[in-house]
Order: structure tokens, then sequence, then C-alpha cells
């Protein structure tokens, strides 16, 4: 399995930034798409005789705008940061299976050996599920996903997403702790110097010319602190992201 490993790493971070950017393009259309819509409803609403339709749509658009940034931006990324795991999780068994030696074990392979490379598997493919793990154990986050939310008010979503949001935002800061990539916030001027590193700082907008670019943040970007995820005790089935409770009594 050695020689997946080289393939994996690259693919993990490729994952990551894919889904940040898809992420940070749906915020991006969804907030540009309410204010347009706002502002056009509000006109509609301030002329001489608004329609009724007009006043309450205007009053709900209002009530979306104030929901936009503390529920829906933190949905949006808990749910990208999920696809990420399962995207990785599935392209890592693809190349597993299509790099030669990768699963096949040697002619005069013993049981015992067999068996100590399939755990190894096992263990490997464990990793994969760790953080939607941690998430759904401290944050329900895989409940809350697989419920119908047609059958609750936007009061209740919003009290659910409140409680979904604290204790996922706590177990990230307790296992990745999330850091700004830049000091700077959204909005400020700032000088891209010579040989900065791509990776780290994505130029958009009109880039011409060579460095240093004089530009305005417009997202701070995030790097992981740490990663000190929790290992579990014993042998457990790879897909099993958390056993089901049964209170006997």
């Amino acid at each position: 399995m050695d020689t997946v490993k080289p393939t994996v790493r690259p693919m993990v971070i490729r994952v990551a930034l894919f889904n940040l950017l898809a992420c940070l393009v749906v915020d991006s259309a969804a907030f540009w798409a309410l204010r347009v819509v706002s502002f056009r409803v509000a006109a509609a609403a301030g002329a001489a005789q608004p329609g009724a339709e007009v006043v309450a749509l205007d009053t709900w658009m209002q009530s979306a705008a104030q929901c936009f940034w503390p529920y829906f931006v933190p949905a949006s990324v808990l749910c990208f940061a999920l696809i990420a795991v399962f995207m990785v999780l599935s392209l890592r068994r693809g190349i597993a299976r299509a790099v030669p030696g990768t699963k096949k074990a040697a002619p005069k392979q013993d049981e015992s050996s067999a068996e100590l490379e399939r755990q190894a598997l096992q263990t490997r493919q464990r990793l994969y599920l760790h953080l939607v793990t941690v998430l759904q154990k401290e944050g329900r986050l895989l409940d809350f996903f697989s419920e119908d939310l047609s059958q609750y008010n936007d009061a209740q979503i919003g009290a659910a997403v409140r409680d979904i949001h604290h204790n996922c935002k706590k177990a990230l800061e307790k296992h990745v702790a999330p850091q700004a990539v830049l000091a700077q916030n959204e909005g400020d001027p700032i000088t891209v110097e010579e040989h900065f590193d791509p990776n780290t700082i994505k130029l958009i907008g009109n880039v011409t010319g060579r460095p240093p670019f004089k530009g305005v943040v417009q997202h701070r970007g995030w790097r992981a602190g740490k990663l000190e995820l929790p290992t579990f005790p014993g042998r457990q089935v790879p897909e099993i992201i958390a056993p089901a409770e049964v209170e006997i009594g």
C-alpha cells in the first residue's frame, strides 16, 4: 500500500481545495442573489402604494438576510466538508484498486500475514471517516443532514442549527484548531510580495504583471493549527461512522 500514499496525499489537498472553492462560490452566489433580490424588493416595497404580497416578500427577504451568516454559511461549510470526506474515501478506494500490487498478496503469503494486511487496510480506511465520526459524536451532524426539514418552521430549524454549529465548532477547535492564513481582516488592503506561496494565497481578479501586487483581502483562508483526531479502541468495521445506541432497561 506504500505506492498509494504519494498519490493520495496530493489528492486529499486537491479535493479539499476544490470543495473549499465550491463552498465559496455557492456562498458568494447565494449572497449576491440575496442582495440583488432584497434591493429590488425593498425598492418595490418603498413605492407609493406597495401591494400586500410585495410587503410580505420584503419582510421575508429581510429575515433571510439576517439568517444568512449565522445559519446558511456554517451549514454550507459543514456540508462541503462532509462531501470532501466522502470524495476522498471513494477516490482512495479507486486508487487502491487501480495501482498494481496494492491489494494483491504475495504468492507465498500465509494466512496470518494476510489477516494483518487486511486489518492494516481497514485501519487506513477508517482514518478517512475519523473527522465525520467526531462531528457526529459531538455535534450530531449526520442526524441533522438526514432529518426532513420540511416539517419544521424556520425558528425550529434555526434553533437546531445553532446547537449543531456550536458543537461542531467546538469539536473542530479541539481536534483541528483552524487558523486564518492571513492576519488581515476581509476588506483590508494587502501587498502580496514576490515569491509568495500560491498554495497559501490565491490571486483573483485582474492579475497582470509581476509581483508585488496590491489588493484587498476577500477571504482570510484557513489552515489546520493541529490534527489530533481521537483513536478508536479495539477493532471496528471501517464503514461504520457511529454505532447505534440501545438503552437496556
